[in-house]
């Protein structure tokens, strides 16, 4: 039985060649960014979920294929003829909300040019399920909570010709049309170690398997490989829709340190790898596991550089240390808000005086930073606004994000505002972190806060411009750059910079029209 593990790539032309290209699978919460029609986009993650699902299907028997679109910028027509090209008997997508209405479409495609079944996965049809198949009269299954092993179980259950309701967290339209919910969620991965490893050799499409495809800008190797070490986060942070939808709990699981490492070396020898990057949910939650994978690193005498995804809850100076020692050389963290009231209400337990002591510390020892911010997060007021912007603008971070609070639904923030009246939502793709607002609180408009997007970006990197240190630090990273990516990279990151800089990264409202008319009228967020 052929199974197509298929990522499409939504897009919305708003003139003059370029386009909003909407993330799929893997991401954490919806978004978007605006690029050149014509160009592969600047960032795409390997989805880490789909490559473990499709690893467990290949080891079962079934014959796994994967389609990418996002990497590779496949048209719609593309990505569709690529996967019907190969006559699948399934076809398997990981859609966010952001796109659940263009993925109805490619079902309907399928379904008038293949007999194959569709079977959706993921956080959104978790949280919206009965929405989901009302939306999607060609989708036949769908897969709630973590779904790898229920993935595989509901696989098995066709092939074999047994009941699929057997199968925990399968929901299913009937031969009626009427839809059966699933009892409960799918079976979760107890133990990471029980995981096969991705199966990279299928992505990202199964006429092209360049990984290099796949690309963080904050990454300074190329090329770099993502992979889990851990799973979920001890916190429970009101927004985040990994831990309360997908996991459904806030266990941080972890893979045995021996095996990461032997993981590691496998991607360096056999596929090149220069730089790992750890994209779990917290990679620093519990220190003591931590010290055992830097540990065992240095024991095996590995030379390798890789970056982490983490919190700045757990993570302190003598862990940084360590880490750096290990070959670690870049850290995301999420201040989200330096607003106290606002962190409160987010449950986020995190102290933001530590946040200085991190920075400099990643400093002293060569690691790279970058910053999450989140605006409009609950509490969120314009002071609460300003606070976090002149906070992010003293710290000598290396690169920031700031995004748009987004309300995922099946999370207690989305929850919130729905039941407060701040959740301002007529369509699923409105939920985009780097593009609209749908939240208007009593004294903080959805206008309030795309003004506020419109310029902090640019904001932010000209106040950094004023310290010789920092911009003297950024060459070095550049100079690193460009020894691994050429001048093409140096160029393309320049290129980046005077664009932020000169203030060309607001946002298009969702109030205005997406045509060649509105492009000269607002500028676009993320270009």
């Amino acid at each position: 039985m052929r199974v197509v593990f298929a990522n499409p790539a939504s897009r919305r032309p708003i003139g003059k060649g370029m386009e909003r290209y909407m993330m799929g699978a893997g991401i954490r919460f919806p978004w978007s960014m605006i690029k050149r029609e014509d160009e592969r986009p600047r960032f795409s993650m390997f989805p880490m979920f789909m490559g473990y699902a499709a690893a467990l299907a290949e080891n079962a028997g079934f014959e796994a294929m994967a389609v990418d679109a996002i990497p590779l910028n496949l048209t719609d027509d593309d990505f569709r003829k690529a996967v019907i090209d190969v006559n699948p008997d399934v076809i398997v997508i990981q859609p966010n909300a952001l796109m659940i209405d263009d993925v109805a479409t490619h079902l309907q495609i399928f379904k008038e040019k293949t007999e194959a079944t569709t079977i959706l996965v993921g956080a959104h049809v978790s949280a919206e399920a009965i929405d989901t198949f009302d939306r999607c009269p060609d989708l036949d299954h769908a897969v709630m909570g973590e779904f790898e092993y229920g993935l595989l179980g509901l696989l098995e259950a066709i092939r074999d010709e047994k009941s699929v309701m057997s199968v925990a967290g399968v929901a299913t339209r009937r031969a009626d049309g009427t839809l059966q919910t699933a009892m409960g969620l799918a079976k979760p991965v107890e133990d990471l170690n029980d995981l096969p490893r991705p199966a990279r050799h299928l992505f990202p499409a199964w006429f092209d398997n360049d990984m290099g495809a796949y690309h963080d800008g904050f990454n300074q190797l190329k090329p770099t490989f993502d992979m889990h070490a851990t799973r979920g986060c001890p916190y429970r942070c009101n927004f985040c829709v990994w831990v309360q939808v997908l996991y459904d709990d806030s266990r941080h699981r972890r893979r045995n340190v021996s095996d990461i490492v032997d993981e590691m070396i496998e991607l360096r020898d056999n596929h090149g790898a220069k730089e790992i990057y750890f994209d779990d949910d917290n990679f620093t939650a519990h220190r003591g596991f931590v010290k055992d994978f830097c540990k065992e690193i240095k024991r095996r005498k590995i030379d390798m550089k890789w970056s982490v995804l983490a919190d700045a809850i757990a993570l302190n100076e003598q862990m940084l240390e360590t880490m750096a020692d290990a070959g670690c050389i870049g850290v995301k963290f999420g201040l989200d808000s330096a607003d106290a009231e606002v962190l409160r209400q987010t449950d986020k337990p995190l102290k933001v005086s530590n946040i200085q002591p991190l920075v400099d510390s990643c400093i002293k020892h060569g690691v790279k930073t970058h910053m999450t911010v989140v605006v409009g997060l609950s509490g969120e007021t314009k002071e609460s606004l300003e606070r976090t912007f002149n906070f992010a603008c003293t710290l000598d971070i290396d690169s920031i994000q700031i995004s748009m609070a987004t309300p995922v639904p099946g999370t207690r923030f989305y929850q919130e505002v729905k039941d407060n009246g701040s959740l301002v939502l007529d369509s699923w793709d409105q939920l985009d972190g780097y593009s609209t607002s749908v939240i208007s609180y009593e004294h903080l408009t959805r206008t309030d806060l795309e003004e506020f997007m419109c310029d902090v970006q640019s904001r932010w990197l000209r106040a950094r411009l004023r310290h010789p240190k920092w911009v003297l630090r950024q060459g070095k990273y550049l100079a690193r750059l460009t020894r691994v990516q050429g001048a093409k990279g140096l160029k393309r990151r320049l290129r980046r910079g005077i664009q932020v800089a000169r203030g060309d990264t607001t946002v298009i409202s969702a109030d205005q029209p997406t045509d060649s008319a509105g492009l000269e009228r607002h500028k676009v967020l993320r270009y």
